[in-house]
């Protein structure tokens, strides 16, 4: 039994983040002695680690979402449950990161002007879209009020071409890299507009120096970060399953 003071030199986090995690039911349910001071055992080690690697990296709400399966496996203490968590949070990740780099390519040429290849005439529903570019319906309906997506006829089902669907894997790219709404609408107006080199210039910020391709290595470095952070929780199976 652990003394929250003890706990926190153990695994490295303060103490008052860690009652953080207990106030948010990511640890399990922690004993009081006749005192009312917090009495933490070895679960409660394994569960905080668990929330350090969680917390301490770079997360999109895909990723988040996908994180907190494992955090709750661990709270319930179900090596099966962690297992498939764990292993679906190393799946997100690749995918998250095979799915950027595509974006990028896209998105860079895109930028420069250079003309879409021939696209097979596939209509998306929204849901199909959303699924496919990995965010919520409520994120594209967004994205029109916004007048980042190029208007659809009114009154009528809305149905994507993949050109529409590539655009929003650019927007959600941008976004995701860490330009405004406002610099995101900017670009794809001069894009429509043909006026590239005006739209390549809204990419870049003078003062960092910093052009699209730089700021989505960081993003990709941020998932490659995020994966070692990932394998070191599927690597704690086996503690947990002893």
């Amino acid at each position: 039994m652990y003394q929250i003071g003890e706990l926190s030199e153990l695994t490295g986090v303060k103490a008052g983040t860690i009652r953080f995690y207990e106030k948010s039911g990511f640890l399990e349910a922690v004993e009081r002695l006749p005192n009312r001071y917090r009495v933490y055992n070895g679960h409660h080690v394994y569960q905080v680690r668990v929330c350090r690697l969680v917390f301490g990296g770079f997360v999109n709400r895909r990723l988040r979402r996908a994180s907190l399966k494992v955090i709750e496996a661990a709270r319930s203490w179900d090596p099966d449950a962690y297992e498939e968590a764990a292993r679906g949070y190393l799946k997100e990740i690749q995918e998250e990161s095979e799915e950027t780099q595509s974006v990028i390519r896209f998105a860079l040429a895109y930028a420069k002007g250079k003309e879409e290849p021939e696209l097979p005439e596939v209509l998306y529903t929204k849901k199909q879209a959303a699924e496919l570019v990995r965010v919520t319906e409520e994120s594209i309906r967004n994205w029109e009020r916004n007048g980042l997506l190029l208007p659809l006829p009114p009154y009528q089902k809305r149905l994507y071409p993949q050109a529409a669907v590539n655009r929003m894997y650019l927007i959600r790219l941008l976004l995701d890299t860490g330009y405004s709404i406002m610099t995101i609408f900017r670009f794809l107006q001069s894009m429509d507009s043909g006026e590239y080199a005006d739209a390549e210039k809204l990419l870049i910020e003078p003062e960092e120096g910093e052009d699209l391709q730089s700021k989505a290595d960081y993003y990709l470095q941020a998932l490659a970060e995020l994966r070692q952070k990932a394998e070191a929780l599927y690597g704690m199976l086996a503690e947990m399953k002893k």
